[in-house]
């Protein structure tokens, strides 16, 4: 088979500033759900949310990096696997989490949080774990990254939406909670015409490079769900914690994974490509998950 490196994945220079912004609103329509408040609260009862960050981000990026190391040669899948295994959770996990009856509050307090952390821990865990795995760490060595572009891009999808999304809820409470849907639509319809674009323009490329990351993509996603149930149950949470917990865990923004992906990384199609399946389990073994939850009576 063609090195998977070498396979073309083509990108309009113009795409990357537009997924950028639209994982700029959508970051924005979460962080209108933070507050004082909930940060408070998750500060007088951390138990669930803080085991969920803790595998989230501190042992979910080493199971992707194990991931990489044994079940996959490609370093540009690698490196998909650990950018989006990196990134804060997503907000469909919120919406998952009601349909699984799971505990909707821990799940909005995660995702809330977690983007808020990821402004830092991204960048920082994704750049420390490829530096660990020798061929990523060639990899990236051979790619020239603007720190300029890196601090813009940074500002433009997290620290920005993040910070004015809580500006609106703190100053002006009722406005952000009648904007907040609204801006999550419409960004997620242009965000998903993107995408849409994106597969369309490199379909089959897409294919070649499913037959090699599709595996990984659905084993690190299984065991993200069962790393964020197991850790649960072993912390004594209660059934609908656990739930909460494991879509938090496994349901990352992907949005975000394929925006750093488009921006920095063009010439290693397979980053995008995990990125793009990732997102595809999650809706499909994810929404199936949730409604097998949704059909189980919480005891």
């Amino acid at each position: 088979m063609e090195d998977i490196n070498q396979i073309p994945f083509n990108f309009d220079p113009r795409i990357g500033l537009i997924v950028g912004i639209m994982v700029g609103f959508l970051v924005f329509a979460v962080s209108l759900d933070l507050t004082w408040d909930k940060l408070l609260s998750v500060l007088k009862r951390p138990k669930a949310p803080t085991i969920g960050l803790v595998a989230q981000f501190g042992i979910l990026p080493v199971i992707a990096f194990l991931t990489g190391l044994y079940l996959t040669d490609s370093p540009s899948i690698v490196l998909g696997l650990l950018l989006v295994t990196c990134c804060p959770g997503g907000a469909l996990s919120n919406y998952l989490t009601g349909v699984a009856k799971g505990n909707v509050a821990i799940s909005i307090s995660m995702t809330t949080i977690s983007t808020l952390f990821s402004i830092v821990l991204t960048p920082l865990l994704f750049a420390f774990w490829a530096s660990m795995n020798p061929s990523t760490h060639e990899a990236l060595q051979q790619i020239s990254m603007d720190p300029q572009q890196v601090i813009m891009t940074l500002l433009i999808m997290l620290f920005i939406p993040v910070t004015v999304g809580m500006l609106i809820r703190a100053k002006r409470p009722i406005t952000a909670v009648r904007i907040r849907s609204a801006v999550r639509l419409i960004a997620g319809i242009v965000f998903a015409v993107i995408v849409a674009m994106i597969i369309g323009s490199n379909f089959k490329s897409l294919a070649l490079l499913a037959q090699t990351a599709l595996f990984p993509v659905l084993f690190t996603f299984v065991v993200a769900v069962g790393l964020g149930w197991g850790i649960g149950w072993l912390a004594g949470l209660m059934a609908a914690e656990r739930r909460a917990v494991a879509i938090e865990v496994a349901f990352q923004n992907v949005a975000l994974a394929i925006g750093l992906g488009v921006t920095f990384f063009p010439s290693l199609g397979g980053i995008v490509a995990v990125s793009i399946l990732w997102g595809i389990v999650h809706l499909t073994l994810g929404f199936g998950l949730a409604i097998a939850w949704n059909h189980i009576k919480i005891k």
